[in-house]
């Protein structure tokens, strides 16, 4: 098993969706391995959700941050702030809808324990449940309504590979998709490795999709495709311990 010594930090990049967030931070509370740290980034969402957060009560500490700036679709950013806001070892980034299972975090640093070599422990599949269950239920008595593949961008990582790639490219907020397949290739190119542990929950909604073939152009250009330090964090924003 993975020792206590390492140190775990969550990462979860939130907007709008509020409810889901607290319950996401809820869950990770009751996770078999309790990170040693939980950091939220509202990218320029309503502020309310940080006295959402206070009232929650904590088992571990719970960063909150906010994007001050108004960039469309910052996901790059937000993901690169509160990295460079945690502590751990071992990072888990996940989406504001994306709920890990309760021992995923021990199978996961148990995974990569085992396997020093590889980068990232990433999920097996995601099993989507209905948003009024997630909200209203305990997670055991979720019913699973349809099952997706791993989430690219979610995944337990070791937090080297975020310095050897110097963070994610900030080029891409305001382009939904393209961030997280750029994050991939990235991966691939850098040889990052991964193996596959536990499974998370996704809420069931409509997802829309669209291509920015400005951004496409880019994935596709080889040149300057690591992150410069000049690239990181151009925006403003506030944090503090909830």
């Amino acid at each position: 098993m993975e020792q206590q010594l390492s140190t775990l930090s969550v990462i979860i990049s939130a907007f709008n969706d509020h409810q889901m967030t607290v319950r996401h931070v809820e869950e990770c509370m009751k996770s078999t391995r309790v990170p040693d740290e939980i950091i939220v980034v509202n990218d320029h969402g309503t502020p309310d959700l940080k006295e959402m957060l206070k009232a929650i009560p904590k088992n571990t500490k719970l960063i909150y941050a906010y994007i001050i700036d108004d960039i469309k679709w910052n996901y790059t950013g937000s993901r690169n702030l509160a990295i460079w806001l945690s502590r751990g070892d071992f990072i888990s980034l996940e989406d504001n809808d994306h709920i890990p299972a309760r021992d995923y975090y021990a199978h996961g640093l148990e995974a990569l324990a085992l396997n020093p070599n590889v980068g990232r422990a990433k999920t097996h599949k995601r099993f989507v449940i209905p948003r009024d269950e997630i909200l209203n239920k305990p997670m055991e008595e979720w019913v699973q309504v349809a099952s997706r593949p791993a989430h690219t961008d979610c995944a337990i990582t070791r937090r080297e590979v975020f310095l050897k790639l110097k963070g994610y490219d900030e080029r891409f907020a305001g382009e939904y998709g393209w961030s997280a397949t750029f994050w991939r290739r990235r991966l691939i190119w850098a040889k990052i490795e991964n193996v596959e542990c536990g499974y998370m929950y996704v809420a069931e909604s409509p997802k829309t999709r669209g291509l920015s073939y400005r951004n496409f152009k880019i994935a596709r250009t080889h040149d300057n495709q690591i992150q410069t330090n000049h690239g990181i964090l151009n925006f403003t924003y506030e944090f503090c311990e909830l």
